[in-house]
C-alpha cells in the first residue's frame, strides 16, 4: 500500500487535476488484515489515497453482500457493477456507473463484475448477473452524449472485455482486472 500511495501522490504532483485512481476489483480482501477487517482496512486505505471508483469482483463479494454494502457506505469512492442485479427487481445492487469532471473533461465510468462473482457465499441467493453487453450498451447510450471520455471498469477479464468492446461501440477505454496479466502497452480493439 505504501508504494501504491507514493506512486499516486507522485502522479498527482506531476499531473495536477488529471489523475484518475481506479481499481479493477477483488481488492478488498486477500491479506490477513483485510480479511480480518472484512475489507474495512482496504476501504480506509483507498479513501486515504483518493480513489475515484472500483469495479466489484468475486473476492470483494466474499465478505457477503451486507458487509459489502456497509463498506460502500464508508467509501469515498464509487463501488460499481452494472451487471450485478437484484433477483427481486433486476435493479443494480450497486451503482452501475459514475460521472465526474476533471480539468474540464467529463468522464463516465461503467463497472462490470465477472460471472464468478455469484460464487461468493450468499450472493447467488440475492443477486444474478445481467447480460454484460446489454447493460453496457444501455449505459453507453445514456452516458455517451453527456461525457467526453467513457471508461469501462471491468472485472471480467481481458478476453471478455475485448469481445464486449467489439459489440458495444462508444467505449473509449477499458481498465480491467481479473486476468492478472501486466500490460506494458495498451491494446487497441477495433
Amino acid at each position: 500500500m505504501a508504494r501504491r500511495a507514493t506512486v499516486i501522490k507522485q502522479e498527482r504532483e506531476t499531473n495536477p487535476g488529471l489523475v484518475l485512481v481506479l481499481d479493477g476489483g477483488s481488492s478488498l480482501t486477500g491479506s490477513w488484515v483485510a480479511n480480518k477487517s472484512e475489507g474495512q482496512v482496504m476501504v480506509d486505505a483507498m479513501n486515504a489515497m483518493g480513489y475515484d471508483a472500483m469495479a466489484l469482483g468475486r473476492m470483494d463479494l466474499s465478505i457477503g453482500l451486507d458487509k459489502l454494502l456497509e463498506r460502500q457506505k464508508e467509501a469515498k469512492f464509487a463501488f460499481l457493477s452494472a451487471n450485478l442485479v437484484s433477483r427481486a427487481d433486476d435493479k443494480p445492487l450497486f451503482k452501475a456507473y459514475t460521472t465526474f469532471e476533471r480539468n474540464g473533461v467529463k468522464v463516465g465510468i461503467i463497472g462490470l463484475s465477472e460471472p464468478e462473482a455469484l460464487q461468493a457465499p450468499g450472493v447467488n441467493d440475492k443477486a444474478k448477473l445481467a447480460d454484460a453487453a446489454q447493460v453496457v450498451k444501455r449505459y453507453v447510450d445514456e452516458l455517451r452524449p453527456q461525457v467526453d471520455l467513457l471508461i469501462l471498469l471491468s472485472h471480467q477479464g481481458i478476453d471478455k472485455d475485448k469481445e464486449l468492446v467489439q459489440v458495444v461501440p462508444g467505449i473509449d477505454l477499458v481498465i480491467g482486472g481479473n486476468t492478472r496479466k501486466l500490460m506494458r502497452e495498451p491494446e487497441q480493439v477495433g
